[in-house]
């Protein structure tokens, strides 16, 4: 599929590898001119703005400060110093403004106009000085006549010449938009040419390699008529299609080998979850029945013992009267064994009761409410006769109370599972305790611990501890299904999780992580369940 794809992408380039170059020239000399025209008129406004328009205004501001401000000034009532201050200042103002003026750029016909103005408006200035005649005002307004006249000719030239300047900047400005146009143009004919090439080129063929995917992915092992007439830069893809379609049909030989021997490796586990889970039934019966002998065997001795004195008390009476003596022996003899046969009686009725419990849950992994303490004791019970004989103590730390509604065989197969695990694999077979203990509840949850002092676990081991079939004793015993049965009831059936802790030489902690209410969507078949 990566060949197929690396074929198919090396003649999609091929194929638009040109059009996309001379589309994309085209399209950046259009840009380009573009940018040109609006440059060119930016500069030319620029340029009018800076040599044009505040000229302008300067001598508008200079024909205001002639025509209003110092005829005002002079009419005005102020006193002498005061009025000469203020013409002083409107003097200064009107300098600056024709200095400023001066410095921008002029034309010959322009330059001349500002010489003889600049004439005129030193003769008025001179008219304005601190010893001016009484008759200043009259003859100040004789003598700006003809300063407006020169004023006028130079505004009028202004304006001539900035729209002279502004008309070849549009001029300027139309020829590079019409050069960019007609590239655009051609830069949209030659993509209309690309989209044509790429729909007959480029998606047709894209199509026909589209729908071979299609078939394939489906099963279909048949290819289109035109899959097999893919030529010119396609004809690679075609070749790659055709592997390809080979390829889906060895694969799918392997598929079906592989389900075939997918079904009889699940039904392999299948039936060694089973056996397991028979060993572990019948570990349990062999050791209740190993502890049962002992009660059950002195209830006998007792009880033959019993009859043969009463058969003696018997002959005794048929041979002779009956003395006090006798009968205060026979009685004697009677509540010994009554006592003896009460307490092992009772031991093995307790033996037979927890075993039943724990067989019903075993069997039934039906959902009940029970006491967490009372059903891990009636475990413990029914386990001290197959493992205690080894050395090992099973301690149950948990507090009276604990109610639970869940299942309490899966429960029980759990801590089966991790008692014999750390029988197994943790004592081996030397002894050592197990302690099952509380270790947080919450509102809603517990923590459950079971904790050994065994030789503990290595990293390598911790991390492979719940895959199904691991086992560091393998023909030795195990079976490697232990954990994988523990992890599948805890996260299934029972709705926690299980968290190991553990470093060689120092034990093994399981902490199971369980809810009070076992999740309403369990269902019991995953009992004995596996998951990878």
């Amino acid at each position: 599929m990566v060949v197929l794809q690396r074929s198919l992408d090396r003649s999609v380039q091929r194929t638009l590898q040109g059009l996309l170059w001379w589309l994309g020239a085209l399209l950046l000399l259009a840009v380009a001119s573009g940018l040109l025209a609006s440059q060119l008129l930016t500069r030319q406004l620029a340029t009018v703005y800076a040599d044009r328009v505040v000229p302008l205004r300067d001598l508008q501001r200079i024909s205001q400060l002639l025509n209003v401000d110092v005829p005002v000034t002079l009419g005005g009532g102020a006193d002498g110093a005061l009025q000469q201050q203020l013409l002083n200042e409107l003097v200064r103002e009107q300098n600056a403004l024709w200095r400023k003026y001066l410095a921008t750029y002029l034309t010959a016909e322009e330059s001349a106009l500002a010489e003889t103005a600049g004439q005129q408006l030193g003769a008025l200035q001179t008219l304005l000085g601190a010893e001016r005649p009484p008759d200043a005002a009259s003859r100040y307004m004789l003598q700006l006549r003809p300063l407006n006249t020169t004023l006028s000719a130079l505004l009028d030239l202004q304006v001539r010449v900035a729209d002279s300047e502004l008309n070849s900047g549009r001029a300027w400005g139309r020829w590079a938009s019409a050069w960019g146009l007609l590239l655009a143009l051609l830069g949209l004919a030659l993509m209309l040419l690309a989209i044509r090439l790429v729909l007959t080129r480029v998606l047709r063929p894209l199509a026909v390699v589209a729908d071979g995917i299609a078939r394939l992915s489906e099963g279909e092992l048949t290819l289109s008529p035109e899959a097999h007439q893919l030529s010119g830069d396609y004809a690679e893809v075609g070749d790659q299609l055709r592997r390809l379609r080979n390829s889906v049909a060895e694969r799918q030989q392997l598929l079906a080998h592989e389900q075939a021997l997918g079904a009889q490796l699940r039904e392999a586990q299948a039936e060694l979850v089973e056996a397991e889970k028979l060993a572990s039934l019948g570990a349990l019966v062999a050791g209740v029945a190993h502890e049962l002998n002992t009660p059950i065997g002195v209830a006998v001795t007792v009880s033959s013992g019993l009859a043969d004195k009463v058969r003696r008390f018997q002959q005794d009476l048929a041979l002779g009267p009956l003395k006090r003596s006798m009968l205060d022996g026979l009685l004697a003899s009677i509540t010994e064994a009554d006592q003896l046969l009460a307490r092992n009686l009772a031991r093995a009725a307790e033996l037979i009761r927890s075993f039943k419990q724990v067989a019903v849950d075993r069997s039934s992994a039906q959902r009940r409410q029970f006491d967490l303490r009372e059903t891990v004791d009636e475990l413990l019970a029914s386990l001290r006769p197959a493992y205690g004989r080894h050395g090992t103590e099973l301690i149950n730390e948990l507090p009276p109370g604990l109610r639970m509604d869940s299942y309490p065989g899966a429960l029980g197969q759990v801590l089966t599972n991790l008692v014999v695990n750390a029988v197994l694999h943790g004592f081996d077979g030397h002894g050592g305790a197990v302690r099952i203990a509380l270790a947080d509840r919450s509102e809603g949850t517990l923590d459950l611990m079971v904790e050994d002092q065994g030789r503990g676990m290595s990293a390598e081991v911790q991390a492979r501890a719940f895959e199904p079939f691991f086992t560091t004793r393998l023909g030795q015993g195990g079976s490697g299904l232990g954990l994988a049965i523990v992890r599948n009831l805890v996260v299934g059936l029972l709705g926690g999780r299980i968290v190991l802790h553990s470093s060689e030489g120092q034990g093994c902690r399981f902490l199971l992580h369980l809810p009070l209410s076992a999740p309403a969507g369990a269902a019991p078949e995953h009992h004995a369940s596996i998951t990878a």
